[in-house]
């Protein structure tokens, strides 16, 4: 019988004997560090000063931190602990700074000490000489130009023909400091990448009888850490239009770094900052404020998009909630490991200021999160939590376990870091985002599998009038002619936003191809490819339908680099043990579309009982290559109506009347100055399929009799269309009618892709009378134009 053995801290019974052995494993570090502060000068009557903390503890001293008040000043990592600090007579009076030493256990302690600053202003000392006019003279150089430390030295070379009394340093009109004796110097600190760029200082050289002469110096600040730049982009709405001039605060670990503003665009673009976590806020008067939490600056180049909308109150706060995330079991997230599936708590905290109630919480893994008409995808699903409104100050989604296609597609075998973002929107708009770095282990077999390439990838951008029900109320657009709303030829115009739905096949239904996921790039220039996003590999579909929005796979991709005018390449990479590209699909998002009533005019009497009914259109202006409207005539005596395309009325939103502008053989095919007007039904805009449905071909594309029953001025790029396209009969005399348009939409032709409509620009759009979204358009705007007038007599 083999002998088994034993560790050293086993209990052995033999017999009626008890033999224990005490643990000698290394006790938990509970003890405190030690420490005192003090300072360099106390009083300190000079420009400079250093704190000077004596910490030690029984293992190590990891750090100590620096403070003044609630204020971090700076920390340092190594002994002798110390921080300088510069002073100048505008802080003369008392000071409490506080040091806070850290060991590797977590064990802290703090001491304060009371510093008094003391800095001569120069009034009193020394005595002016008599009728001394003489004012001193003064050159400012800097210790390196360009600055690429975080720390210089600006030197005033100042002399006067009695004595320097004092030199000044400012930037701007902003004071940094002074200096009493020579050698004239004043250290700058804390400086980061934000300060990036010429920066002018000033020294101010004074004598006893107050004469004073200037010297002015630029100094480059070049600081790059090497890492890869983040490029913003603040917008109105998620896919809404930029933000100009909101300002970008930039802080980590609490202590702001700096600021940096929008641009006309929107912009904003952050480089050269050391690797680390950055915490960034956005704030513009009139609008509610935007915080990210959790920005990781590394290696990876990276955009990020932050949200402010219009405030619901503007004299509310603009501070967004302040929010616990943790596991379902209230232990730490950040970091933590997860297998197939991830769970998480989120919960307001005490000193959460916002404005309450919340309106709705949102995670996701890989994305921001948002509403499903704009992020939604078939394969890939975020969590969306309703806050009770009764409770306006308190959000707790207690315990959530996700997976599925939240997790689909995301981590590996070995685990992976991924990102699970957590976004809340306050009562005043205001937006929370917290980034959160996991672990991800993904058991799935598909992940092992041989894939095949995605087919028939396309891509269709959407320009819409307005984002949502979350949306400021908009005004209809001017009736002049003349003076028709202009197309924004670089971003999308205020109100109005841009995504991509990229949709595609995976044919390939055996288990051995099934895929893992599917990663979504974008390209600006057609040859350098971005992931811009991940979804779930799901269930393979054997066939592929013609309508590309009914195919079984879909991305909605909101990125902020998304514009108007400017072409992006997709592409769709299936990935399991391999990768497989689809086709390329492209798409030009189109600028706003803006239609506009002419006659009969609105609040108008007299009017014919045969009219004729105007409307005017900016299709050709926005790039489309038609436009497609649903309208509709009510009688308001009677409330009977009537659409098109008459004599059978038809009111689903996709009932239209389509006007192409001839945009030639890269558009439409119609020759320019000419014109196509006809009627259409159905899930999927065609060109003409019966010659009863067209009224206008005065190219004679499809008809060779070129008929133009509806008249298109491709100069004025208005539409007359008669009365009796719309009614079978004349109006009625003397009676009130309303003529109203809840479809108006314009599009764009792919002709290298088969013709497919690759971008819409939604004005208005109708849902069917159950309230339902009607295809192609995946969204609906209940928005629209509608015009009373009244009929004169027969």
């Amino acid at each position: 019988m083999a002998l088994k053995s034993f560790s050293a801290c086993s209990a052995l019974l033999l017999g009626a004997l008890l033999v224990g052995c005490s643990d000698t494993s290394t006790p938990a570090d509970t003890t405190n560090p030690t420490l005192t502060l003090t300072s360099s000068a106390n009083p300190v009557t000079t420009s400079t000063f250093t704190l000077k903390a004596d910490a030690t503890d029984n293992v190590a001293v990891t750090k100590v931190e620096f403070y003044e008040g609630t204020t971090k000043l700076g920390e340092d990592t190594a002994a002798p602990y110390e921080l300088p600090l510069s002073a100048q007579a505008s802080q003369n009076g008392q000071h409490t700074y506080t040091a806070t030493a850290y060991d590797a256990a977590g064990n802290k302690a703090s001491a304060n000490a009371v510093i008094t600053i003391n800095i001569s202003t120069g009034t009193t000392n020394p005595t002016p000489t008599p009728g001394d006019t003489t004012n001193p003279t003064v050159t400012l150089t800097s210790s390196a130009n360009p600055v690429t430390t975080s720390t210089f030295t600006l030197k005033a070379d100042a002399t006067d023909n009695v004595a320097v009394t004092k030199v000044e340093f400012y930037e701007g009109t902003t004071k940094l400091g002074e200096d009493t004796a020579a050698p004239y110097e004043l250290p700058v600190t804390g400086l980061n990448a934000l300060q990036n760029g010429s920066r002018t200082y000033t020294a101010t050289a004074y004598d006893a009888a107050g004469n004073k002469a200037s010297a002015s110096t630029s100094v480059t600040v070049s600081l790059n850490a090497g890492t890869a730049p983040v490029q913003g982009t603040v917008v109105d709405q998620n896919i809404g239009a930029p933000v100009v001039g909101s300002v970008i605060t930039v802080s980590q670990d609490g202590l702001t770094l700096g600021t940096v503003p929008t641009d006309a665009q929107g912009n904003f673009t952050l480089t050269g900052l050391p690797a680390g976590t950055y915490d960034l806020k956005a704030r513009k008067s009139g609008l509610a404020g935007y915080d990210l939490y959790g920005v990781v600056i590394g290696s990876q180049a990276q955009t990020i998009k932050l949200i402010q909308r219009p405030a619901f109150d503007t004299t509310a706060t603009t501070n967004g909630a302040r929010l616990k995330i943790t596991r379902a079991d209230g232990s730490a997230i950040s970091g933590a490991t997860f297998t197939d599936k991830i769970d998480f708590r989120i919960s307001t905290t005490d000193d959460s200021d916002h404005v309450g109630p919340m309106r709705i919480v949102y995670a996701q893994l890989g994305r921001t999160p948002g509403s499903a008409g704009i992020t939604g995808s078939t394969t890939a699903s975020n969590y969306s939590y309703s806050p009770p409104q009764d409770q306006p100050r308190k959000v707790d989604t207690g315990a959530v376990t996700s997976s599925g296609n939240f997790t689909a597609g995301f981590g590996s075998a070995a685990g992976e870091t991924v990102y699970l973002e957590v976004m809340a929107v306050d009562y005043n708009y205001n937006y929370t985002r917290y980034v959160i770095p996991i672990k991800l282990i993904n058991t799935a077999a598909t992940a092992g599998s041989t894939v095949v390439a995605p087919t028939q990838a396309a891509a269709t951008a959407f320009t819409l009038k307005q984002e949502g029900s979350w949306t400021t109320p908009y005004q209809v657009p001017g009736t002049d002619a003349a003076t028709p709303d202009a197309a924004t030829p670089d971003a999308a115009p205020n109100g109005s936003g841009v995504f991509v739905e990229v949709r595609w096949c995976y044919t390939d239904t055996s288990a051995a191809a099934k895929p893992f996921a599917f990663d979504i790039e974008r390209s600006g220039d057609g040859a350098t490819f971005t992931k811009v996003g991940t979804v779930g590999g799901g269930t393979p579909v054997a066939t592929c339908s013609a309508d590309q929005a009914t195919r079984p796979y879909s991305f909605r991709d909101t990125g902020a680099e998304l514009s108007a005018g400017k072409t992006f390449t997709y592409r769709v990479k299936a990935r399991g043990a391999n990768t497989a590209d689809s086709n390329t699909t492209q798409t030009t998002p189109l600028a706003q579309f803006s239609p506009r009533f002419i006659a009969p005019a609105d609040e108008t009497t007299g009017v014919s009982t045969n009219p004729t009914f105007v409307l005017g259109q900016n299709q050709t202006d926005i790039g489309a290559d038609g436009a497609a409207y649903n309208l509709r005539i009510r009688d308001l005596m009677t409330q009977n109506g009537y659409n098109l395309p008459a004599p059978v009325p038809n009111t689903a939103g996709n009932a239209l009347i389509r006007v192409e502008e001839g945009t030639g053989d890269s558009g439409n095919k119609i020759p320019a100055g000419q014109s196509l007007v006809f009627t259409s039904s159905g899930t999927v805009f065609r060109g003409p399929t019966t010659a009863g449905s067209v009224l206008t071909d005065t190219s004679g594309r499809y008809l060779a009799a070129k008929p133009n029953r509806v008249q298109v001025d491709t100069a004025a790029h208005t539409v007359s269309l008669p009365w009796n396209v719309f009614v079978a009969a004349p109006l009625q005399a003397l009676r009130p009618y309303k003529w109203e348009m809840y479809s108006g939409v314009a599009y764009k032709y792919a002709p290298a892709e088969n013709n497919r409509i690759s971008a819409y620009s939604v004005y208005t759009w109708a849902p069917d009378a159950d309230g339902n979204l009607v295809a192609p358009i995946n969204q609906s705007r209940p928005v629209n134009i509608n015009w009373d007038f009244i009929t004169g007599p027969q």
